[in-house]
């Protein structure tokens, strides 16, 4: 992860700015940490049949907990 204060984007976008020794990196859209969970989510409704609002807050819950495990392991 990033050691700034912003939280790494899943797909930064990077331009040349007006200056030739300067690269830009623009960071907008979902972070990382949410598109682990996403992908974690995924795989874990495809394990389980979700149908009330506080099955799903857990499966969010938790691949946001899984999410946060793949972004330390990242950083090992």
């Amino acid at each position: 992860m990033s050691n700034t204060n912003q939280p790494e984007s899943a797909f930064p976008s990077t331009f040349k700015s007006m200056s030739p020794e300067e690269v830009q990196v623009h960071r907008w859209g979902m972070t990382l940490r949410d598109y682990f969970a996403a992908q974690a989510m995924q795989s874990i409704l495809q394990a389980k049949d979700v149908h009330d609002s506080r099955e799903w807050y857990n499966t969010a819950w938790i691949a946001y907990q899984v999410s946060d495990e793949m972004l330390k392991a990242r950083d090992a």
